[in-house]
C-alpha cells in the first residue's frame, strides 16, 4: 500500500510539472505575442511584470510613445480593464488598429490585477489598414520614402494574427494560467485541459514556426529539432505538421511583371499576404512545413517518398513545386521556385536552404519557373572567360545609358549569370565584380544628371554596404538585384531619380547639422531646388513639412539629453538648435504632449524602476 501511495504522489507531482511545461510552451514558443501581468496601483499608475517579453522587438506602442500618443494608450488600458472587471471575463481592446487582451485575475479581491496579452491584429493587415493606423498614430501621411513609415509597416507585418478560434483558446488558457499563478498547483484534470487547448486549438490554428527555422539554421552549434530522438517525435509531427524527416528545402518568390508600377512598400504588404496564405496552405500537407523567406518569399522543408528511385523522387519534388506555384497563381501571383540539394534524413537542412535560395534567384537569370540546384547552368556551365564578363558589363552600362527598364533587366540577368559562371560562385570574387559594376553605374548616372558629389558618395556608401555585408552568394544576388532596381529608378527618370538622391543627402544633412540655425531657402539651395519644389518633394518623401521634420529631430535629441544628463533646459535648447528655452518648450510639447520638465521627471521615474525609456 505504501508503494502504491508513493507512486501516486510521484505521478501527481510529475503531472504538475508537465502542466507547467505546457503553459511554459504556450507563452514562450510564441515570442511574437507578449504576455504581461499588470497591476493598477492606488494612484492610478500601472506596474508591469513581463512574462515572456522580447524587449528588443518594436511594437505599436513604441510608435505611439514616439509620436506623443502615450496618454491615449493609458486611457485605453484603464477603459478596457474597467470593462473586464465589470464583466469578469476576457476583453479584447483595439487602439489605432492593434489589439490587446485584458483578463481579470479572479483571486484579486480588489480587482486591480490583470493578465495582458498583446499586441496583435484580428485580420490580416492590408495596405489601407496600415495606412490608416499610421495616420492615426503619427498624424502624417504614409510615404514609402519615409524610413519611419517603412519600419512601421515591417513591424506591423510581424505581429500575430489572432482569429476568433484562437481567441477562444486564449481565454481558456488564461483562465488556467490565472489558476496556476494564484493557486500554485494544477490537478491532473488541469493538465489534460492545458494539453487539449494546446493540441486542439493552438497547434491547429496558431502553430509555432520556430521549429521550421531551427531545421534550416546555418549555426553549426545549433542542433536540429530531431537530433536527440533520431526521428520525428509525436510533438514534432504536431508542431511542424510533417510525418517524416524532411530532406529538401524549396524556396518560392513572386515574379512580378517588369512593367508593373507599384509602390515598394505596398508590394511588401502584397507579398506578405501571399506568404501567409502559402504557410497556411502547408498546414494541410503531410510532408511539408513552411516559413517566411525575408519579406518577399516562402521556404518549405519537405521530402519525397523514401521508397522511390532518385528520378521518381525528383519528379515528386518538381510536382510539389508546381502545386505551390498553382496555389500562388490562384491568388493572382506568378512565381518561381528554387529546389535545394537533398540530404540524408535527419541531417541539417542548412546547405539545402542556401542552395534553394540561390537557385531561386538564378531562376530569374535563367528565365526558368522551377530550378533544381544541380541543374543551374545545364550544358552552358563549362567556361566563361573575362572578355565575356566584360562584354556583359558593357551591355549593362549601355542599358543604363538608354534608361529603358526592360533592357536593364535583361542585361542585368545576363551579367549576373556570366559572373556566377566565371567566378565559380566564389563569394569574394562575385562581390568584387558586383561592387566594381555598381560604382561604374553610379558614376554614369552622376555624369548624365550632374548630381552633387556629396549625394553620390552617400548613395554609393548606402548601396555598396548592401553588397559588402552579404554573407552568401545568394545574399549577394539578392542585394545586387535591389541595388540595380534603385539605380534603374534613378537612371530611367530624368528628374525624379536625381531629385531623390539629392533629397536623401538633404535628410542626412539635417540629421548631422540640426543644432545649426537652418533656414528652408538655404537647405533647398544647397540641394539644388527652388523652395516650392523642395517643399513639395520633401513632403512627398517624408509625409511632413521641412519645419516639422527638423523640429522632430531636435526634440528627439532633446529627449536624449533630458534623460541622460542633468543639463538645464536653457543649455539643452542651445545644444539642439532651438532659439530659446521657450521655443524648446513649445516645440517639445507639440511633438510629445509633455513639457521638457514633465518628460524628464517621467523618464527618471521609469528608469528608477528599470523600465526602458524612449
Amino acid at each position: 500500500m505504501q508503494c502504491s501511495e508513493s507512486a501516486m504522489v510521484q505521478r501527481n507531482w510529475f503531472e504538475e510539472v508537465q502542466s507547467y511545461y505546457w503553459i511554459h510552451n504556450i507563452i514562450h514558443l510564441h515570442p511574437e505575442m507578449n504576455f504581461w501581468l499588470i497591476r493598477r496601483e492606488s494612484n492610478g499608475q500601472l506596474t508591469w511584470m513581463e512574462l515572456n517579453l522580447e524587449t528588443e522587438r518594436i511594437q505599436p506602442f513604441h510608435f505611439e510613445i514616439f509620436y506623443g500618443r502615450e496618454a491615449d494608450r493609458d486611457r485605453y488600458y484603464h477603459q478596457f480593464m474597467e470593462q473586464a472587471v465589470r464583466e469578469q471575463r476576457m476583453i479584447v481592446g483595439n487602439l489605432h488598429g492593434f489589439c490587446d487582451l485584458f483578463y481579470p485575475i479572479k483571486a484579486d479581491p480588489e480587482n486591480r490585477t490583470f493578465l495582458h496579452v498583446g499586441q496583435f491584429t484580428t485580420l490580416p493587415p492590408s495596405w489601407e489598414s496600415l495606412c490608416d493606423s499610421w495616420r492615426s498614430i503619427s498624424g502624417r501621411e504614409p510615404a514609402s520614402a519615409n524610413p519611419d513609415f517603412l519600419r512601421f509597416v515591417k513591424m506591423a507585418l510581424k505581429l500575430p494574427i489572432i482569429r476568433d478560434d484562437v481567441l477562444v483558446g486564449l481565454e481558456k488558457f488564461l483562465g488556467l494560467y490565472d489558476e496556476f499563478l494564484t493557486r500554485g498547483d494544477l490537478t491532473a484534470e488541469h493538465h489534460k485541459t492545458v494539453n487539449r487547448v494546446r493540441r486542439d486549438i493552438f497547434v491547429k490554428n496558431w502553430p509555432n514556426l520556430d521549429w521550421v527555422n531551427s531545421a534550416v539554421s546555418s549555426e553549426k552549434f545549433r542542433l536540429t529539432p530531431w537530433y536527440h530522438e533520431g526521428n520525428l517525435a509525436p510533438w514534432m509531427k504536431e508542431e511542424m505538421k510533417i510525418d517524416r524527416l524532411p530532406t529538401t528545402v524549396m524556396a518560392l518568390m513572386p515574379r512580378h511583371p517588369p512593367d508593373e508600377e507599384k509602390d515598394t512598400v505596398e508590394m511588401m504588404v502584397k507579398n506578405f499576404s501571399l506568404q501567409r496564405e502559402l504557410i497556411r496552405h502547408c498546414f494541410a500537407m503531410k510532408h511539408t512545413a513552411a516559413n517566411h523567406l525575408g519579406d518577399y518569399g516562402v521556404f518549405f522543408i519537405t521530402s519525397a517518398d523514401p521508397k522511390k528511385s532518385a528520378a521518381a523522387s525528383r519528379a515528386e519534388l518538381r510536382d510539389r513545386a508546381r502545386q505551390m506555384q498553382e496555389f500562388a497563381r490562384q491568388h493572382g501571383v506568378q512565381s518561381v521556385v528554387g529546389i535545394g540539394s537533398t540530404v540524408a534524413p535527419g541531417e541539417s537542412l542548412a546547405q539545402s536552404h542556401q542552395d534553394a535560395v540561390h537557385s531561386l534567384h538564378l531562376c530569374v537569370q535563367l528565365e526558368k519557373d522551377i530550378l533544381f540546384y544541380d541543374e543551374k547552368f545545364g550544358e552552358e556551365s563549362e567556361v566563361v572567360n573575362y572578355a565575356e564578363v566584360n562584354a556583359a558589363n558593357i551591355a549593362l552600362s549601355d542599358a543604363f545609358e538608354r534608361a529603358v527598364p526592360d533592357s536593364i533587366r535583361v542585361a542585368s540577368d545576363s551579367y549576373v549569370r556570366q559572373v556566377l559562371v566565371y567566378s565559380g560562385e566564389r563569394l569574394e570574387v562575385v562581390r568584387s565584380h558586383f561592387l566594381a559594376t555598381l560604382f561604374r553605374l553610379i558614376a554614369g548616372v552622376q555624369k548624365r544628371h550632374s548630381i552633387n558629389p556629396q549625394a553620390v558618395d552617400q548613395l554609393a556608401d548606402e548601396l555598396g554596404g548592401k553588397l559588402e555585408h552579404a554573407r552568401s552568394v545568394s545574399d549577394l544576388i539578392e542585394g545586387f538585384k535591389e541595388v540595380l532596381s534603385r539605380l534603374s529608378f534613378y537612371a530611367s527618370r530624368a528628374l525624379e531619380g536625381p531629385k531623390s538622391i539629392r533629397l536623401a543627402a538633404s535628410l542626412q544633412f539635417l540629421q548631422d547639422n540640426f543644432a545649426e540655425q537652418l533656414r528652408l531657402p538655404d537647405v533647398a539651395k544647397k540641394a539644388g531646388f527652388s523652395v516650392p519644389a523642395f517643399s513639395r518633394i520633401f513632403r512627398q518623401a517624408t509625409g511632413t513639412s521641412f519645419l516639422a521634420y527638423l523640429r522632430n529631430i531636435r526634440v528627439q535629441h532633446a529627449k536624449m539629453l533630458l534623460r541622460t544628463t542633468n543639463l538645464p533646459t536653457a543649455q539643452i535648447a542651445i545644444s539642439c538648435g532651438f532659439q530659446s528655452p521657450h521655443h524648446l518648450i513649445r516645440s517639445f510639447k507639440k511633438v510629445s504632449g509633455q513639457t521638457p520638465g514633465e518628460y524628464r521627471r517621467w523618464a527618471k521615474a521609469r528608469q528608477s524602476k528599470g523600465e526602458s525609456v524612449t
